[in-house]
């Protein structure tokens, strides 16, 4: 008898602390319960619309719009030049003149014979008017006349070669010779650069042919100025690409002006491919799925929903979004990876 009062003693005082347990358990269950699940810290962003800039990138070399050398046509003594290094000529001005004494001469002496001819000629036409003359006498003089007129021009476009002129305006570089020296034909004596405009040359891998298209706008910088941005346009796109590298060479024009930009330099090309207003979210929000793309919105309770995008182009950092979100809405960029549906979010950084 004093065994079964012991264990109901013992029953009496487990069910006692047993109920003064629950007592102190079941309060702070309905307190968890009404604050609901815990905050999780993340950073958000706004859905914005900006524009979204497609651009690829290049090394180029700068190429003058015109460019030449100036070569002697034949040999003889240099007379005259007029090569004053770095200045601007215009077209026509006499660069170098070279010893044309036997040249004029010549020019002189057949066109006095050629005048003589003539008037021969014009005499027997006068004769065969009024009497007979031999037809064949006139032929003979016609053909004097027709023989002495191509000698007349052989010798001024011999006479011309004399003369070295610039066949366009433009910039003389340096001067290879010096006047009164005897030079033989092929002898470089300067050369002529058009610098007004700068042509870059660059090469575009063949993904982007589709996009390319004259006047499109590109900027280069160079090592010499830093940060400046000189801006032109496409000018040309070669019509072929080379097999070996799978690019195709784009030609530019920047104006040039003030001359800073000069043949021969490396050009850090940047091709803008697209220019448009686009609605646009940080890459980082995106949450990939199979093929598909989805982001967590943020609700007005700052609770989160994970919704599906529809994405289209993409540039460095940003993403455009064709459905799925309207503009002002709110994304959650940082912290993804502790989030589900239904979570209360609690913003922090920017």
């Amino acid at each position: 008898m004093a065994k079964l009062h012991s264990k109901l003693i013992w029953f009496i005082l487990i069910a006692l602390a047993l109920f003064v347990g629950y007592l102190y358990w079941a309060p702070s269950q309905q307190s968890e319960a009404r604050r609901g699940p815990a905050s999780v810290a993340v950073s958000t962003a706004k859905v914005e619309t900006k524009a979204m800039i497609r651009s690829v990138s290049s090394l180029g070399t700068g190429i003058s719009n015109n460019s030449i050398t100036l070569i002697s046509p034949t040999s003889d003594f240099i007379t005259e030049l007029n090569v004053r290094e770095g200045k601007r000529v215009q077209k026509g001005d006499v660069i170098a003149r070279l010893h044309d004494v036997e040249e004029r001469a010549r020019v002189t002496e057949l066109e006095g014979i050629l005048e003589d001819q003539k008037r021969q000629l014009a005499r027997l036409k006068n004769l065969a008017t009024t009497q007979a003359t031999a037809q064949s006498l006139l032929d003979e003089q016609q053909t004097k006349v027709n023989t002495t007129l191509a000698q007349l021009d052989i010798a001024k476009a011999q006479l011309a070669e004399m003369i070295i002129s610039a066949p366009f305006d433009g910039y003389l570089g340096l001067r290879q010779v010096s006047e009164g020296a005897y030079i033989n034909a092929g002898t470089v004596i300067t050369t002529l650069d058009d610098l007004s405009t700068l042509r870059v040359a660059f090469s575009v891998a063949e993904h982007y042919l589709a996009d390319i298209k004259v006047g499109m706008p590109l900027s280069v910088t160079n090592a010499a100025y830093g940060e400046v941005r000189f801006n032109g346009k496409v000018s040309a796109v070669d019509t072929r690409l080379d097999p070996v590298t799978r690019t195709v060479t784009v030609h530019g024009a920047l104006p040039n002006s003030d001359l800073r930009l000069r043949p021969g330099m490396l050009l850090n090309v940047k091709l803008e491919l697209d220019n448009r207003m686009a609605m646009q979210i940080s890459e980082k929000a995106l949450v990939p799925q199979q093929q598909k793309q989805f982001v967590y919105k943020v609700d007005a309770d700052n609770k989160v929903q994970q919704v599906e995008v529809t994405i289209g182009q993409r540039i460095p950092g940003w993403v455009e979004i064709l459905s799925g979100l309207e503009e002002g809405d709110e994304v959650v960029v940082e912290g993804i990876q502790k989030l589900r549906s239904g979570l209360t979010i609690n913003r922090v950084g920017g």
